[in-house]
This record gives C-alpha cells, structure tokens and sequence, in this order.
C-alpha cells in the first residue's frame, strides 16, 4: 500500500481524554503502515449507524475506551483510515447491544 492517510474528526479527538489520544496518536502512526491492525467487527454486528461503511475495525485504548474505523481506498485520494467513533466501554457495550 502507498500512503495511507489516517483521518479523525478533530472535535471527537478533543472530547477524549489525555490518555486515549496520546495512544490513538501512537496508533494512528501505526495504521499508515498496518491499515488492518485492528480487529475486525463482523458483517452481522455492525450496527445501522455504520452500515454504509466498506468495512469496520475496532482498536483497544487505555481504559476500556474503544475507536472505531473503517479503510477505504480511492482512485485520486490514496487509501484512507477514517476513524468514525471513539468511546468508553459502556458506550460502546450500548452501541453494539452487549
């Protein structure tokens, strides 16, 4: 893969606390050369709000905080990691009805 550009929304970035974004800064340095790193949601389990999405993959971050995103590559823009959701654990375990 070629450059690969990581894109997070900057006021979801902001609302996360010091610790997660000092780790999705590490990680997002990490999926420029492993887009695939995280783990991968399966098809049945991805919920509406993501569906139009290609693809989702779920990253670990300190204190049960989770970041969802998804890779999509583009014929005149290059391939791209767009982080589409950051949360807690709860928000997350309520997103996904756990």
């Amino acid at each position: 893969m070629g450059d690969i550009e990581v894109l997070v929304d900057e006021e979801a970035f902001r609302a996360t606390p010091p610790a997660q974004q000092r780790k999705l800064r590490d990680l997002s340095k990490r999926l420029r050369r492993e887009p695939f790193l995280g783990d991968r949601v399966r098809r049945d389990r991805i919920q509406k709000t993501f569906r139009e999405l290609p693809n989702l993959f779920r990253l670990e971050l300190p204190g049960g905080w989770r970041a969802l995103y998804t890779v999509a590559s583009h014929p005149t823009a290059g391939s791209q990691v767009r982080i589409v959701w950051i949360g807690d654990h709860q928000r997350y375990d309520r997103l996904f009805g756990y």
